[in-house]
């Protein structure tokens, strides 16, 4: 049922343009999207609403971090081709999360719904006006370590995905071991999740 409101929401909202394909956006991504992993370039992407458990894995860290879903929760969870990545975006007005389901044999459900509070922690602080900023993916790490803690997850499942995470730092991710640092904050206090605004 769940699904089937969050589909025609989707449906409902994200405006009818050249980009749309029949069940589907097409969405612009590139190096100053916030994603997972840096993106190299620009491109499209053909993302479609998100399957039933991404959704609902949405809306319970929603519900997790007391965001209403009329308003701090109106975002979108897509699906997408994204080369292993997640994407925090915005399109004609449309906050979206886009997350590539191949993600999921190697990070498993908790490693998944970690990536995804981690993008909704960029959409929460409002992070996608100023991409490029490291600081930006620890706010978004220590979001997604204090959703993951309300959420009624072992530190253990917060931490399921680092292991995709690049060991070394570059222009726009911190290094491993500072973002594995800041979900353990996040975790260990939840209260630090929402001090990014």
């Amino acid at each position: 049922m769940r699904k089937i409101i969050t589909s025609l929401i989707i449906a409902a909202a994200l405006p009818v343009s050249a980009a749309w394909a029949e069940d589907g956006v097409e969405i612009r991504v590139d190096d100053k999207s916030l994603a997972l992993h840096m993106i190299l370039g620009k491109q499209t992407v053909f993302a479609t609403p998100a399957f039933e458990d991404y959704t609902e894995m949405f809306f319970d860290l929603c519900e997790a971090m007391g965001l209403k879903i009329a308003d701090e929760c109106k975002i979108f969870p897509m699906n997408a081709d994204l080369g292993l990545n997640a994407i925090a975006t915005e399109q004609e007005g449309n906050r979206l999360i886009l997350y590539d389901r191949r993600l999921s044999p190697d990070v498993g459900y908790e490693g998944a719904m970690v990536i995804i509070a981690h993008e909704l922690g960029h959409h929460y602080c409002h992070h996608l006006r100023k991409a490029g900023d490291p600081n930006l993916e620890l706010e978004a790490d220590r979001f997604a370590g204090a959703a993951m803690r309300n959420a009624g997850v072992k530190l253990e499942g917060a931490l399921a995905a680092v292991h995709i995470l690049d060991e070394r730092p570059s222009k726009s991710h911190p290094a491993r071991a500072d973002r594995v640092a800041a979900i353990k904050e996040g975790w260990s206090t939840p209260s630090l999740g929402k001090q990014c605004r």
